[in-house]
């Protein structure tokens, strides 16, 4: 079964829309943005659409990809001050100049809709965290919705990125799962055939194919590469017939993600700021 992802998302925003509507005071999602890049563009078009949709601007900060750690720090820290602010991203990737981390960190945990803070992860790995990141949040509503059970399943993480990988094997040790993590280099026949959920994001286009997946596996592709001029997934999208769940890319996680990104925003509002 092929999950529609834009579906799911559609009706994610659909509730969103009545609660955004409980608000007394104007929403609005912060983006910190590095330089240009035709990548991060989509994404971020991506967001002022879902955010359009909803009536949540999406108001950009952009910086020359030039701009020195500190400069970018003290700005990202000065936006977190801001009492009118409740949500701020951190458009990845950022130039290879900066450490990274250091400037995830200047972003509040009260206003870390993408949950990157080490304070934020520390919280979600305690299973203490306000809000989930979002594609570990997209992984329960699919699982959720196509009725996949999780607890004593082995699942396969392929990747381990700060937005992928990790948040997805926090979640899976946090709901009893057996969670093995590889690097994409790693020799994954083996491995693929015996387990019950693949999760990829290693962005590398066909590392997935149908004679590696277990019949009835659950494959969820976060996995997003540019190949041939179009956006595809880490999985051929033949693995669909042997999956009994298939995330396709795009159309799959991605659109849900973005839209626990809003609701990540409302709730961290409704817990810190104002209650509608």
């Amino acid at each position: 079964m092929i999950a529609d992802g834009k579906a799911i998302a559609q009706d994610i925003r659909e509730k969103l829309t009545r609660v955004v509507a409980g608000f007394s005071v104007p929403l609005r999602l912060e983006i910190v943005i590095m330089g240009e890049n035709p990548v991060i563009e989509n994404f971020v078009r991506i967001k002022k659409k879902v955010g359009e949709s909803l009536g949540i601007p999406v108001v950009e900060h952009r910086f020359q990809e030039s701009t020195d750690e500190k400069m970018l720090e003290d700005a990202v820290r000065k936006l977190g001050e801001d009492k009118d602010i409740v949500g701020i991203i951190i458009q990845l990737p950022l130039p290879a100049h900066l450490a990274v981390q250091k400037i995830l960190d200047a972003v509040p945990t009260e206003k870390d809709v993408d949950v990157l803070s080490t304070e934020s992860v520390a919280a979600f790995r305690r299973g203490e965290a306000k809000v989930l990141p979002p594609v570990a949040g997209a992984i329960q509503e699919i699982l959720e919705r196509y009725k996949v059970a999780v607890a004593g399943k082995d699942v396969l993480i392929i990747g381990h990125g700060r937005l992928v990988g990790a948040p997805a094997e926090l979640f899976f040790r946090h709901n009893d799962a057996h969670v093995t993590v590889v690097g994409r280099g790693t020799r994954l026949d083996e491995l693929t055939k015996e387990a019950d959920i693949i999760i990829s994001g290693a962005g590398h286009p066909g590392l997935l194919k149908p004679e590696m997946i277990k019949q009835g596996a659950v494959i969820i592709d976060a996995g997003t590469s540019e190949a041939g001029g179009k956006i595809v997934g880490d999985a051929d999208p033949k693995c669909a017939e042997v999956a009994s769940v298939f995330t396709p890319v795009p159309g799959g996680v991605g659109p849900i993600a973005v839209a626990l990104i809003f609701k990540n925003l409302l709730m961290l509002a409704q817990k810190y700021k104002v209650e509608p």
